[in-house]
């Protein structure tokens, strides 16, 4: 993995007007997009991209409302469906079958997304800690009034305090007692950088409570998926393995001693497994030409 620092981020306009940053990473190859999970940024994917990309290309994208990235006040930006239209733009065009997506939570459930928009396009799918979101219409509306609450909670009293309140869910309690004094300062800051305003809205409209229900829709995503989850994690474990075994194409891999943030607390274990996936994929991908 390279110890190099990050580029800075490039600002990039999307078709609805939205400034989205993006870190490029040169490489050649299939291109590899990272998508982070809630409060993180771009470079929180750093160090698994960088871990399984094997001299490909990546782009590192700031979702909206999060790290560099514009973060207005109408909503209508933030609804899943212009949150996949934002992130298709930054890529670009592309051949069919060239193009990875690796996304943690939230980023996970923007990655299926996109594959659900384009169900024959990217050359794999990779989540990590995610859901393909609530289909029962009673639980939806639930959990999306408890995100409004919460976005509502968040603007009162500020990003910082929020943050803190934030790490000290049960869910990343295994993370955060993997971090050292000087790790969990640096992942507050890098949380902390975003507005209230933007992480707020990314609740209130790219919300798991907000977001259209995928579970329908994953037989008829021909991407090969990769579903991994930490096994401390016994929510979103479930979910993993329920979601690769509706999907046309799936997998899921379950991390043992690892929480919710699998990806940071065993990044040695969850690289080597992605960096397989990628192989594989692009393999089968050769021989199918």
């Amino acid at each position: 993995m390279s110890s190099a620092p990050l580029p800075d981020p490039t600002m990039l306009t999307s078709p609805d007007g939205m400034q989205i940053a993006c870190r490029y990473l040169s490489g050649t190859g299939n291109l590899i997009i990272g998508l982070h999970g809630f409060t993180g940024d771009g470079s929180t994917m750093a160090p698994l991209i960088e871990a399984v990309r094997d001299g490909r290309p990546a782009i590192l994208v700031d979702l909206i409302g999060h790290g560099a990235s514009q973060s207005p006040e109408h909503l209508e930006h933030y609804g899943m469906a212009s949150v996949v239209d934002q992130v298709l733009s930054v890529i670009g065009p592309h051949e069919p079958g060239t193009v990875h997506l690796v996304g943690y939570s939230l980023g996970g459930r923007v990655a299926l997304s996109m594959a659900a928009r384009a169900p024959w396009y990217f050359a794999s799918v990779t989540l990590l800690s995610a859901t393909a979101g609530l289909a029962e219409p009673a639980e939806r509306s639930e959990r999306h009034d408890a995100d409004l609450a919460q976005a509502d909670q968040l603007e009162a009293i500020g990003v910082d305090a929020f943050i803190d309140q934030w790490l000290d869910l049960d869910l990343f309690r295994p993370y955060v007692q993997r971090l050292s004094a000087n790790d969990l300062e640096r992942t507050k800051a890098q949380r902390c950088s975003s507005t209230a305003i933007g992480l707020a809205n990314s609740l209130r409209g790219t919300g798991t409570g907000a977001m259209p229900p995928l579970w329908a829709v994953l037989a008829s995503v021909r991407s090969p998926l990769l579903a991994i989850a930490g096994a401390l994690d016994e929510k979103y474990a479930a979910l993993a393995t329920r979601m690769a075994d509706l999907a046309n194409s799936g997998r899921a891999e379950i991390i043992e001693g690892a929480g919710h943030v699998v990806h940071i607390e065993n990044l040695v274990e969850v690289a080597s497994i992605v960096r397989s996936h990628l192989t594989e994929c692009e393999s089968d991908e050769d021989h199918s030409r």
